[in-house]
């Protein structure tokens, strides 16, 4: 049906429900309105359009299986298995509704039975197989699909969507060598399918067999050598297995044919972030920005990259570039935050912490930046909550655990901060630290050495106007 047609129908129709007149319309113009409101998700409409037709058409099979269908979506099973008890009807659409009321019925191998005899119907369609397999997908009937599918191969002229539907049911159940399968099964039905090797490709790479990834790209290149998505995602095989020379040259590669120059670039960039080679990743960085300007996420990169080179002014240009960009980017916040806690200007740091903070909460490290930064501004009672939440989500934070203790001595609070020494020295003595990282081991074996002299420098030394040296 036409665009306008279908415009003309649904005015007509729209009109006679207003009371603009009284118009007949005949069974397949109903079924026409229907489905308007059915693609439109406004399934009651569709089923008062269904029921407005019926009284014209009572008879009509079709519109009796339509408003059977529609009650059953719209959660009115007891009705619709009325209609159906009264039908005699047994056609595919029939049964396919029959077979769904004896799912919710829970007679499993009742409703299967009734779906393998669609099988047998000389009026078997491919679109019904499909409404099949939704189905026993909705009814978690995963054995009763794979039966359907296997003998719907055998009825079918062409089962090669069927089967893809299949494996797509598969590889969002996560069994993916089932996907791999059934690839492989369409692949011996046609071996030029860019489409069958490619999903092959994804699904091997889920389960990073990255060699046979790589393998079945390159099959589906033999046959469409510029398919740019197969390029791309050639190179992330090679980036996700570490093999960032050959991830460099495949992006290269799909650089020179895609229109998306910025998005290849930044690929090369990172790939020679992961050789460390921060030089050429600045190029392709600046590439990348120069072909995407407005795009904050390589200003980030463009600042990591001058930061682990220390050129710290330009990585401060960048992260400052990324945040008037976005300014919800709270990864960037912290980092310039970090920054300028590093070279001192404590005001700017805690700012920047703060606005992170305020953007993403559950950030620890970002929280315990924002603790030193008020260590260093004298916002002790700040602090204090900062380091505390730190602790809450990681008790063995060494290093956390001694600025709280400076916080508390500094707010002029010296008992919590002789507590807190006393809880230090007792963890370092009782607790098992096996089970964290060796350096943090080290740091707390060699707490038991320095907790005296922690104890004379804290409380007997510092006064909490002097020496606002914190230990970060």
């Amino acid at each position: 049906m036409s665009a306008k047609r279908s415009n003309e129908l649904i005015e007509r129709y729209e009109q006679m429900l207003a009371g603009k007149g009284s118009c007949y319309f005949d069974s397949d113009e109903i079924d026409e309105i229907a489905d308007y409101y059915e693609s439109k998700g406004q399934l009651p409409k569709a089923l008062h359009a269904i029921e407005f037709g019926l009284k014209m058409h009572p008879d009509d099979v079709d519109l009796r299986l339509k408003q059977a269908r529609y009650l059953l979506y719209l959660d009115r099973a007891s009705e619709a298995k009325e209609i159906m008890s009264d039908l005699v009807d047994y056609s595919p659409d029939a049964t396919l509704i029959r077979a769904e009321l004896q799912f919710l019925d829970g007679h499993v191998k009742r409703a299967h039975e009734l779906m393998l005899s669609l099988l047998d119907s000389d009026d078997l369609r491919e679109d019904i197989c499909f409404e099949a397999i939704d189905i026993y997908a909705d009814y978690d009937c995963f054995d009763g699909l794979v039966e359907f599918v296997q003998k719907a191969e055998t009825v079918l002229r062409d089962s090669r969507e069927l089967l893809r539907e299949m494996a797509a049911i598969c590889e969002d159940r996560s069994e993916y060598d089932r996907a791999i399968v059934i690839y492989n099964k369409l692949i011996d039905k046609d071996p030029y399918s860019v489409t069958d090797w490619f999903s092959l490709a994804k699904v091997e790479a889920l389960l990073k067999h990255y060699d046979k990834a790589i393998e079945a790209c390159d099959f589906a290149l033999a046959v469409k050598q510029d398919d740019e998505a197969v390029l791309s995602f050639k190179g992330y095989c090679y980036y996700d297995s570490g093999q960032y020379d050959k991830a460099i040259e495949m992006f290269k590669e799909y650089a020179e044919m895609t229109q998306e120059k910025s998005v290849a670039y930044e690929l090369i960039g990172e790939c020679y972030i992961k050789l460390e080679d921060y030089n050429h990743a600045l190029t392709f960085f600046h590439k990348a920005l120069e072909a995407d300007p407005g795009n904050s996420n390589i200003c980030y990169q463009l600042a990591t990259c001058y930061y682990d080179l220390g050129k710290i002014r330009e990585a401060i240009v960048y992260l400052q570039d990324t945040i008037s960009l976005d300014e919800r980017d709270d990864e960037a916040h912290s980092f310039l935050g970090e920054i300028f806690l590093q070279v001192g200007d404590y005001e700017k740091a805690y700012r920047h912490l703060s606005r992170s903070l305020a953007l993403n909460s559950d950030d620890r490290e970002t929280l315990r930046l924002k603790g030193v930064a008020c260590l260093h501004m004298g916002y002790y009672e700040e602090a204090i909550q900062a380091f505390e939440k730190v602790l809450q989500e990681d008790m063995y934070d060494l290093q956390t655990r001694f600025n709280l203790v400076l916080a508390y001595a500094r707010n002029g609070n010296e008992t919590e901060a002789e507590h807190q020494i006393e809880l230090i020295d007792k963890m370092a003595h009782t607790f098992d630290f096996g089970e964290l990282p060796q350096e943090e081991q080290q740091q707390w074996k060699n707490v038991q050495k320095a907790i005296q002299s922690l104890k004379d420098f804290l409380l007997g030394s510092i006064k909490p106007d002097e020496n606002k040296e914190s230990l970060s």
